[in-house]
C-alpha cells in the first residue's frame, strides 16, 4: 500500500475524517481517480470549453446561449 500515506494526508488536509476500513477503499479507489483527473487535463483541444449547456436570461435576438 504505497499509496496509504498520501491517502491519509489527502484526507487530512481536506479535513475528511476517515476509518481505517474507509481509507482502504480511497486506497484501492486512488490509482484510478488520478488516471481520471489526468485525463481530464489531457485533452488540451477541449481544456477551456464550457463543460455544459447554460441558461443565460441575457440570450436574446443579439446576444448568443
Amino acid at each position: 500500500m504505497a499509496e496509504e500515506p498520501r491517502v491519509r494526508a489527502l484526507l487530512t488536509e481536506a479535513g475528511i475524517p476517515a476509518s481505517d476500513a474507509e481509507i482502504a477503499v480511497c486506497v484501492a479507489a486512488y490509482p484510478v481517480v488520478r488516471d481520471m483527473a489526468k485525463a481530464l487535463h489531457a485533452a488540451t483541444g477541449t481544456r477551456y470549453a464550457d463543460p455544459a449547456l447554460r441558461f443565460r436570461a441575457e440570450a436574446g435576438p443579439d446576444v448568443g446561449w
